[in-house]
């Protein structure tokens, strides 16, 4: 009995010494500002995979980390193999427009870690006044657009032909955009039938306001 015993450990050390750890793949990465091309410190980077997570198959995206960006702009993961189909990366910060990015899983692996430069925008106002101070009739007009904002959600600061008539006009429009752009602003006054056409470019701030005056 007793030389059973010791065969069974003898048996279950063995074991025990050829079950495999798990691996770890590393993902890593250094975030910058898009436009003014520094690196940024404090983002907050949510790491999701879908595919098997924690042995369950999700379709949707799960979060498996989450890491803030050093002084340098990086930020590492060490995360443990799985079957994952992609990663979805999240950005965000204060000041800052969110960003995303969805990364196959197809090339990543212990053995060929993962490692990335990203962008980040940062927010930024434009506020336009425009004012008609040699006012002809009423049929004074002025169009405007705006050729080039990255912004999606354009609101006024937009590439569609905007137009003001009247005398009387000394309007204020704010609107978004990115920090550290030229923004291109397009437009034509009409007066007493004549058309007159210019283009501005608006030098944005990150984080900040610029006031813009159209007198016309």
């Amino acid at each position: 009995m007793k030389k059973f015993f010791l065969i069974a450990i003898g048996i279950s050390v063995l074991f025990l010494s050829c079950k495999k750890e798990p691996k770890t793949i590393l993902f890593g990465g250094t975030v910058s500002d898009t436009y003014q091309h520094s690196v940024v410190q404090g983002v907050l980077v949510t790491l999701q995979a879908n595919g098997i997570v924690d042995g369950i198959y999700n379709a949707t995206y799960v979060t498996i980390a989450t890491a803030t960006t050093d002084a340098s702009g990086s930020f590492n993961f060490e995360i443990e193999e799985s079957a994952y189909d992609a990663y979805r990366i999240t950005l965000q910060k204060d000041g800052y427009y969110l960003s995303q990015m969805v990364v196959s899983s197809a090339n990543i692996s212990p053995e060929s870690p993962y490692n990335s430069s990203f962008t980040i925008a940062s927010k930024a106002t434009v506020s336009l006044h425009l004012k008609n101070v040699t006012p002809f009739n009423g049929d004074d007009t002025i169009r405007f657009l705006f050729l080039n904002n990255p912004v999606s959600d354009f609101d006024c600061c937009s590439s569609i032909s905007r137009s003001i008539g009247g005398m009387n006009v000394d309007t204020t429009i704010t609107c978004n955009s990115v920090g550290a752009f030229g923004l291109l602003l397009f437009r034509t006054v009409v007066k007493n039938d004549i058309s007159a056409s210019r283009a501005d470019t608006i030098f944005t701030v990150p984080s900040d306001t610029v006031v813009f005056d159209v007198l016309y």
